[in-house]
């Protein structure tokens, strides 16, 4: 193969490298220029397969000369100085400072133009990704109360002198009185909640902005102290309207019983019984107890708080008794007669209880404590049930 030589076939390499470079320099130059210009009129339009590090460099030579084009460099008047012997040095110290500030201006946009390229390089994985559909993530706080922390990051417990809690069980302290109520009513009132209603419920009489504002101001510092603010969310946002919002991972302990409680009408399994029994861990009192919220009262929250509580109550009592589970059974029942003494059907329940296990002075002890109780209210007029009197001799009978 004599005609293929080794002289033949060499190529230009060295002018082939060099080429390729002038090319990639005349690129680079081209995108550079080109988003410069497209930042300056105020387009964000960035050259396809531009490196990164031209097109920050170019937002942040555009924020310069925008910045040192601006209405407020233009409009400064220019005063005229005096002939005398300082004026040099007056100039030059005017140049050091147009030149400092300029300095700054372009380093303050270059570092926003970096943070806003590697925010938008970040990924979000949505949360409901990591779990399995159609199971409730449990979390238990100090109560051994079952928690979903994805609806929910602070509650609010009304089931007793109102106490605000993350959704681990770690007490938010508030520092006004007047925060706490404000939040109180913020979480009851999700979809009608304004700042005048707030103000109109709160104060029996016109409340000056500034004492209102601090009421807010309080309320958000406390709770950012304690569980920080998120990403993208305030648990009251700001707005210039009427409207005062709450978040949405901000509820009560009555919304979660609630919650468990249609949960386990809706299907009645293991699972959601357990939930609703844990739930009621968070009743200790009637609602906003030692509190005078005259606005829960003139409203019913109170009413519907206790009837909500109670139900919850009864129902996982006739199961417990069906099941002959008398543990269980004290223990709702217990938490029902909390929010409401005396409450006939309860009673009637811890009675039957108590005649499952044999215990007939246990009967008579119920008997007696729920005639107590009907004697000091007054509503009740003094007059135990008779239905219930017949009930609890029948039991201590057999």
């Amino acid at each position: 193969m004599d005609w293929l030589r080794e002289q033949d076939i060499q190529l230009p390499i060295t002018e082939l490298l060099l080429g390729i470079f002038l090319l990639a320099i005349l690129w680079v130059t081209m995108t550079f220029m080109w988003q410069v210009v497209s930042h300056i009129r105020g387009k964000s339009r960035t050259f396809a397969y531009s490196p990164q590090f031209i097109r920050i460099a170019a937002v942040a030579i555009a924020g310069f000369f925008v910045s040192s084009q601006s209405v407020g460099a233009t409009a400064v008047p220019q005063v005229a100085s005096e002939k005398i012997d300082s004026n040099n040095s007056n100039q030059l110290s005017e140049m050091l400072l147009v030149g400092s500030g300029a300095l700054n201006i372009a380093t303050l946009t270059y570092l926003v133009a970096k943070r806003r390229a590697t925010m938008r390089s970040i990924k979000f994985i949505p949360q409901a990704e990591t779990q399995e559909e159609g199971t409730l993530p449990a979390i238990t706080n100090d109560d051994g109360v079952c928690n979903d922390n994805g609806e929910w990051r602070i509650i609010i417990r009304v089931l007793g002198v109102p106490v605000v809690e993350t959704a681990e069980g770690v007490t938010i302290t508030i520092g006004k009185g007047k925060s706490l109520e404000l939040l109180s009513w913020l979480v009851e009132h999700k979809n009608s909640s304004t700042r005048s209603a707030a103000r109109t419920a709160l104060w029996s009489e016109n409340v000056q902005d500034a004492t209102f504002s601090n009421v807010v101001s309080d309320l958000r510092r406390s709770l950012n102290s304690y569980i920080g603010a998120m990403e993208n969310e305030e648990w009251i946002p700001r707005t210039f309207t009427n409207q005062m919002i709450l978040n949405e991972k901000v509820v009560t302990d009555v919304f979660i019983i609630e919650k468990f409680l249609k949960l386990y009408i809706d299907n009645p399994n293991e699972l959601n019984r357990q939930h609703l029994e844990e739930s009621l861990s968070f009743v200790r009192d009637l609602p906003f107890a030692g509190m005078n919220y005259a606005w829960a009262d003139a409203e019913g929250i109170t009413t519907s708080h206790v009837i909500t509580t109670l139900q919850a109550a009864v129902l996982l009592g006739e199961y417990a008794i069906s099941v002959n589970d008398t543990e269980t059974l004290f223990y709702v029942t217990e938490k029902g007669l909390r929010v409401l003494p005396g409450h006939e059907e309860l009673v009637a329940l811890r009675m039957k209880g108590h005649s499952k296990s044999g215990n007939r002075s246990a009967i008579k002890l119920e008997w007696e404590a729920y005639a107590r109780a009907v004697e000091a209210d007054a509503w009740a007029g003094g007059a135990p049930s008779s239905h219930l009197e017949e009930l609890a001799k029948s039991l201590a009978q057999v």
